[in-house]
């Protein structure tokens, strides 16, 4: 299985010297993209949405992690690359694959890369263990399968309160009081979500309609829930939200 790759480094001869270790040592990569600046790097992550990017940490436009933090529940592995051994630490704490100090060593970036295609391994499986568990969901009248950190859990919709990002986790806060933690990104947990009374709210959050207590006006406004947590509605997401208040107190009425 090929790894869809994008190089960001502010230096010409630096991507082309890893484009060419690459190429010799790593037949796994598919290079499809390269970026010299934050700008650029973020614009091809967005667009061609790689499964892996080798990154580098100081450039004149900023650094590798202003360009991470752009990005709520990163869906791709990083691998650092820098001249600088200074990072680590942080760049671990950022969930990073691997870190690899220039010059690159050949056996260290072979390292790197099969630790990336073992991921993207367990990522396919995990994929096609979810497909497999949609189909059975069916069966299981107005529940949905969710993977948690030990194994899989059925739940009933309705007994979700709302649903909080964190990195590449989502935290389910249960009408029961439990708190899940889930092994999806929001924009999965999303997706499982569409055909009941959720909304997302936030870039980090989705709220079950049915659980609101109140609504306080604002730029986006907040709303609170009936576990007495506040959440921010996004001033993007207000006239969307709002709208949909109205048509539920309409349908409610009718």
């Amino acid at each position: 299985m090929k790894i869809r790759t994008i190089i960001i480094d502010d230096k010409t001869a630096n991507i082309t010297t890893l484009s060419k270790l690459l190429t010799l040592y790593c037949p796994q990569i598919e290079l499809c993209a390269t970026a010299e600046n934050i700008t650029e790097g973020y614009n091809a992550i967005v667009a061609l949405q790689p499964a892996l990017v080798f990154l580098d940490i100081e450039m004149p436009d900023g650094s590798g992690f202003d360009l991470l933090s752009k990005f709520d529940n990163p869906g791709f592995a990083v691998i650092f690359t820098t001249a600088y051994n200074q990072y680590a630490i942080r760049a671990f704490r950022e969930r990073a694959l691997d870190y690899l100090l220039k010059p690159i060593v050949i056996d260290e970036l072979r390292q790197a890369v099969s630790k990336a295609s073992q991921q993207a391994g367990l990522q396919q499986k995990h994929a096609d263990l979810e497909q497999h568990l949609q189909r059975l969901q069916a069966a299981q009248l107005g529940k949905i399968s969710i993977p948690v950190l030990d194994g899989y859990l059925f739940i009933n919709q309705q007994d979700i309160i709302r649903c909080e990002a964190s990195r590449s986790y989502t935290h389910f806060f249960m009408a029961d009081g439990r708190k899940l933690v889930v092994s999806l990104h929001l924009k999965e947990c999303e997706g499982l979500l569409s055909h009941g009374p959720f909304f997302r709210v936030h870039h980090s959050h989705i709220i079950n309609l049915q659980y609101i207590v109140r609504y306080t006006k604002g730029r986006g406004g907040y709303v609170q829930m009936t576990d007495n947590s506040i959440v921010e509605v996004a001033a993007s997401k207000k006239e969307a939200f709002l709208e949909l208040i109205k048509t539920g107190l309409r349908d409610r009425s009718a």
